[in-house]
């Protein structure tokens, strides 16, 4: 099933909106304290593991004035043969329809009701229901590659540790154990291991076609390093933080959606690639499209370099004013007037100018002679 629209009733600066998504990717633009990363975090309300309490609630809302946490609603589209016969089994009506809202109204799972053709229903237990559902994963925040790590805590999983993991995964190696081995296998492991995660890497990071991962193994450690035309033997810690962010982002997202259902995950980035250089966030968006194939994404950004402009119906401005954060769907219009008007871009901004200009002739005065005709006339 797909999420086709977020409600939000007074969600921290969100008075009243209902948030449009596309069916991959929605981006949310817009400045500093407009509420982007609020809809993130309502959205995610939606787990039962997150709290959603008068904490949250608006504070110039009827809800807070009333006492009453926030309001939340999902609405769900394209409904799967499969996914619709596991509903039936909770309620009957979903024979009927093809669309229905979850909403949640409190902390409990208890305050977790359907809407289904303007009727709400209670539902007795929720957990069958939310296992349907996409599972709401929330980033700000990604585990940055190290330059080693222990046997131990590669084959605990400890959670420090979540993206070296990964790494071997994406890598074909799910027993860590195998690089580890002191033989003429082992050894081999490690070394396609590396190559095939070099592979990987250089489809979707044009910045150095000539990179190389190179994983060593001694006694029980494992180290990462990195190698192009220019240098040698680099450690992670040596790389640009950009650089690192972008590794650590593909290697964890990879892992994840390799192994997952089509629409099994919905991903809430919040501000994803902020230390990319803007070709490498160019990157990105293309990255994030290829994920987004097999599962809807949302994520926030301050840069135009981070929008697609082959899809203008994805991108929403986000704004605040006395009324709270509120939501513009078309962006694009005006030749992207809102957009830019949202980020303050103007043309007076752009630099990048033609090497020739589009009117010349041949009485165009040498530069040197303009600065000395402009030094007399000061004189």
């Amino acid at each position: 099933m797909i999420l086709s629209n977020v409600h939000m009733i007074a969600f921290k600066s969100i008075k009243d909106m209902i948030l449009p998504l596309d069916r991959k990717i929605t981006v949310l633009i817009g400045p500093n304290e407009s509420g982007k990363t609020n809809i993130l975090k309502a959205m995610e309300s939606f787990r039962p593991d997150v709290n959603l309490s008068i904490e949250h609630t608006c504070q110039y809302s009827e809800n807070y004035l009333e006492g009453k946490p926030p309001q939340l609603g999902l609405e769900f589209t394209d409904i799967s043969r499969e996914e619709k016969t596991q509903l039936i089994k909770m309620y009957e009506g979903f024979r009927s329809i093809d669309t229905f809202v979850l909403l949640r109204e409190g902390p409990e799972l208890t305050d977790y009701k359907i809407k289904t053709d303007d009727k709400l229903l209670a539902i007795g237990n929720v957990k069958p229901l939310i296992s349907l559902l996409p599972k709401m994963l929330y980033f700000d925040t990604i585990p940055i590659i190290r330059d080693q790590v222990s046997l131990d805590n590669l084959i605990n999983k400890h959670e420090d540790f979540q993206t070296e993991v990964n790494l071997l995964k994406i890598g074909g190696v799910n027993d860590p154990a195998l690089i580890f081995e002191d033989t003429t296998h082992g050894r081999r492991a490690t070394e396609e291991t590396g190559r095939v995660i070099t592979q990987r890497i250089r489809e979707v990071w044009t910045q150095e076609p000539s990179l190389e991962i190179k994983l060593r193994v001694n006694r029980n450690l494992l180290y990462i390093d990195f190698t192009d035309e220019t240098t040698v033997y680099d450690t992670p810690k040596s790389r640009s933080n950009g650089f690192l962010w972008y590794l650590s982002f593909y290697i964890n997202f990879l892992a994840i959606t390799n192994e997952a259902k089509a629409n099994e995950y919905l991903f809430l980035l919040d501000e994803p690639g902020q230390h990319l250089h803007p070709s490498g966030q160019k990157d990105l968006s293309n990255l994030l499209d290829d994920l987004a194939q097999k599962n809807q994404v949302v994520y926030t950004t301050h840069s135009p370099f981070m929008i697609n402009r082959n899809d203008p119906e994805r991108v929403r401005v986000v704004s605040k004013d006395e009324n709270g954060t509120s939501v513009d769907s078309e962006a694009y219009r005006d030749n992207w007037k809102p957009l830019r008007q949202s980020i303050g871009l103007t043309v007076a901004d752009l630099f990048f100018f033609s090497t020739k200009g589009t009117i010349s002739d041949n009485t165009t005065t040498p530069k040197s002679q303009l600065f000395k005709r402009k030094k007399g006339n000061q004189n």
